[in-house]
């Protein structure tokens, strides 16, 4: 069992006997009253998002999440296609690592996320090394627009980064936010 004030991001807790994972939580101890500890949970099966506020000190059971490093292959129209450490083929349905593919290229290593046997999530690593392919050169005392420039990755992937990144170079990419964090 764990209280409100245990909370972390990426936490399963049961909620009136259903699985949900914390996407974010805040502590809030108003003038008045009780302090309270408000989360944004999203449903591990239908994936529905909602807000609750818990009483502050209230109790919840975590959940068991069991993970299986595998690395990535490949995607179709229907599926992604990871493999696992004994060479056994595992398809995952698009709609659960649509966000995920402009990261990922060939052989990245991923971890699928089991609740009781059930596959709920595809978890990336929130840093992915990956090379720019596609730059176009940065044209001197262009700084008024905040020195940055959008360059292609080998994933197809789009993103602004400053403006001396030149094409060949591999960079960081914040996986979370879609942002340049320094260079690899």
């Amino acid at each position: 069992m764990v209280s409100t004030s245990e909370f972390k991001k990426g936490m399963v807790i049961e909620v009136e006997g259903e699985p949900y994972l914390i996407l974010d939580y805040q502590f809030v101890k108003p003038g008045k009253g009780t302090a309270f500890v408000r989360t944004t949970l999203k449903h591990v099966k239908t994936k529905k998002v909602l807000e609750k506020s818990f009483r502050s000190q209230e109790r919840f059971e975590e959940l068991d999440l069991d993970y299986k490093k595998v690395s990535y292959l490949y995607s179709d129209r229907q599926n992604s296609v990871f493999l696992d450490k004994n060479n056994q083929r595992i398809s995952v349905p698009l709609e659960m690592t649509r966000e995920k593919i402009p990261y990922l290229k060939s052989k990245s290593e991923v971890q699928l996320v089991y609740l009781e046997d059930e596959l709920i999530d595809v978890k990336i690593p929130i840093k992915i090394a990956l090379k720019v392919v596609e730059a176009p050169p940065a044209i001197k005392g262009d700084t008024v627009t905040g020195a940055t420039k959008t360059v292609t990755l080998e994933t197809g992937l789009k993103i602004n980064v400053p403006i001396f990144i030149k094409e060949g170079e591999e960079i960081m990419v914040n996986t979370e936010t879609n942002e340049y964090v320094e260079r690899a």
